[in-house]
C-alpha cells in the first residue's frame, strides 16, 4: 500500500465523511453512556447517597428497584455468577452487603428490611462512562450535532425489564471496539498524526495537501516543531505536525486512549464479561500489529550513538569522537560530541539544533 487514498470508504480529506464518522460512531457512544449515567442517577434518587436509606424505604418508594439491590443473591450471601445486584455493584457502586442481608433474613421476629441499608460508591466503570461521555460530548458539540436528550420513559423501560441494562452495555462494549484505532480508520487518523513531519504526512495521506489549511484548522492539527532552515521545501516538509489542544485529533486521540487503558481495568472488564467472553487487550493489539509491519518491511531503531576515526581534514584535527543526541519527545534538541574534536586546538563539546 502506498497510501491510505486505497482504503474504501476512509475519505480522510473530506469533511463531510468526518461528519458522517461522527454522527455513526461517536453519536451513538454518547447515547450511550447518557442513558447509562441516568439511570445510575436515577436510583440514587430513590436509595439516596449517605448509606441512611433501608430497603423498607425503597420498598415504599419504588418496590421496583429491588432487583437492582437483590437480585441474584445467593442464601449463603454470595453472589450467582449473574447476578443482576453484582453487576449494578460493579457498574454503579449501589450496593446492600449481601452477607448482613442473608444472616438477618434468618434471624426470627426481625424484619430485615428495616435494617439493611443501601450503600454508594464511585467505580471505574462509572469513571470510565464520565470520560467518554465527556470526550464524545465535546465531538459532537465541534460540528454542531444536538446531543440527545434520554427521556424518563427509556429510564422507565429499564426499571420494568432489567435485561435492557445488559443490552445497553453490550452495545457500548461494540461501539468501543468500532471507534478503537485497532477498528477505526478515522481514529487511526488521530494517532499517526500525533507527532509526524509534514513530508510523512502526505505520503500517508496525499489529499490532505490540497485543502490543507482548510482540513488542519477542522482536523484541529498544528506545528510543535519547525526547523530553522532557510530551504523552503526541506523546512516544510520536515516540519512536525501535531494536535492542538481540543481539536477533533486531540479528543479522538484521548478517546482512543480512554478505552485502550479501561479494557485493561479488571473492575471495568468485570462489567464487560457480563456481555463478551472475551476483553480484548486492544493496546497489545495494535502493538502487536505494528510490530509485524515493521518486521515485514525490515525496520529497525536508528543507532543514536554513532563513533567515528581521528582524522585530519583542511587544517582541523579530530580524534576519535562519538555523537550524542538529545530528544524531547519527537524532537532533536541538542548533538554532543563527547571525546574530542579539535578546531585549532579548541574541543567542540556540543551543538545546539533548534
Amino acid at each position: 500500500m502506498q497510501s491510505y487514498d486505497e482504503i474504501q470508504g476512509f475519505e480522510y480529506w473530506n469533511i463531510e465523511a468526518w461528519k458522517n464518522f461522527i454522527k455513526n460512531y461517536i453519536m451513538p457512544l454518547h447515547n450511550l453512556t447518557s442513558k447509562l449515567l441516568k439511570l445510575r442517577d436515577f436510583i440514587l434518587t430513590i436509595v439516596g447517597t449517605n448509606g441512611k436509606i433501608t430497603l423498607s424505604e425503597v420498598e415504599r418508594k419504588r418496590s421496583d428497584i429491588l432487583p437492582f439491590l437483590l437480585g441474584g443473591i445467593k442464601e449463603d450471601g454470595e453472589y450467582k455468577d449473574n447476578s443482576l445486584a453484582k453487576l449494578v455493584r460493579f457498574a454503579f457502586g449501589i450496593f446492600i452487603n449481601p452477607k448482613e442481608w442473608t444472616t438477618l433474613e434468618k434471624e426470627e421476629g426481625l424484619t430485615a428490611f428495616d435494617y439493611v441499608t443501601i450503600k454508594s460508591e464511585t467505580t471505574p466503570f462509572i469513571e470510565f462512562l464520565k470520560k467518554l461521555n465527556e470526550i464524545t460530548f465535546h465531538i459532537i458539540k465541534m460540528v454542531n450535532i444536538e446531543s440527545k436528550e434520554v427521556l424518563e420513559s427509556e429510564i422507565e423501560e429499564i426499571i420494568r425489564k432489567p435485561e435492557k441494562m445488559l443490552e445497553i452495555i453490550k452495545m457500548l462494549y461494540i461501539k468501543c471496539l468500532e471507534i478503537c484505532a485497532n477498528h477505526n480508520y478515522y481514529t487511526f487518523f488521530a494517532l499517526s498524526t500525533k507527532n509526524l513531519p509534514f513530508k510523512y504526512m502526505i505520503i500517508a495521506y496525499p489529499k490532505l495537501q490540497a485543502n490543507f489549511n482548510l482540513l488542519k484548522d477542522f482536523l484541529g492539527l498544528e506545528k510543535i516543531f519547525e526547523p530553522k532552515i532557510i530551504e523552503a521545501k526541506v523546512k516544510e516538509d520536515y516540519t512536525i505536525w501535531g494536535h492542538s489542544k481540543n481539536g477533533l485529533c486531540d479528543f479522538l486521540y484521548n478517546l482512543n486512549n480512554v478505552i485502550w487503558e479501561n479494557f485493561l481495568n479488571e473492575t471495568v472488564k468485570n462489567v464487560l464479561n457480563y456481555v463478551t467472553t472475551s476483553i480484548k487487550n486492544l493496546k497489545q493489539e495494535y502493538v502487536q500489529k505494528v510490530q509485524q509491519k515493521l518486521e515485514e518491511v525490515k525496520w529497525k531503531f536508528p543507532e543514536y550513538i554513532k563513533t567515528s576515526n581521528k582524522s585530519y581534514y583542511q587544517g582541523v584535527y579530530s580524534g576519535v569522537y562519538r555523537y550524542q543526541y538529545i530528544i524531547s519527545g519527537p524532537i532533536l534538541i541538542e548533538e554532543i560530541y563527547d571525546e574530542y574534536s579539535w578546531r585549532g586546538g579548541t574541543p567542540l563539546v556540543k551543538e545546539s539544533v533548534m
